[in-house]
């Protein structure tokens, strides 16, 4: 009984770390390539996995954090600047893979290669 108890379990967990290993994660560096001629060079940010984001060459805009709800990514941070505010955006994740994290709203859609 012990034995069978053991293989499902061992099985069970397998089986999450399959599943988990075939779903590509947006955890991780995004950057859209630098245009050429461009002096910021990339830009993009990094997702931790504790929800905590960074920005990397935004400018004005300072990534803070994201989350996950399904199909879509809501990034918040803060706008620096003349008129400094607070600001969150919902994004519709539209690909991701182990390479590229598409992210689009309102039929617009921009592509980051993952660093």
């Amino acid at each position: 009984m012990n034995k069978r108890l053991i293989v499902i379990a061992l099985c069970g967990m397998m089986g999450l770390f399959f599943a988990s290993c075939s779903r590509p994660s947006v955890v991780g560096t995004w950057v859209e390539p630098a245009a050429e001629g461009s002096l910021l060079g990339e830009v993009g940010f990094t997702m931790l996995e504790n929800g905590e984001m960074v920005s990397i060459n935004t400018g004005f805009r300072e990534y803070k954090s994201w989350e996950k709800a399904g199909k879509q990514l809501i990034i918040k941070g803060m706008i620096n600047g003349s008129d400094p505010h607070e600001f969150a955006d919902t994004l519709d994740i539209i690909s991701v893979d182990d390479k590229n994290l598409v992210l689009g709203q309102n039929g617009y859609s921009v592509t980051y290669q993952r660093k």
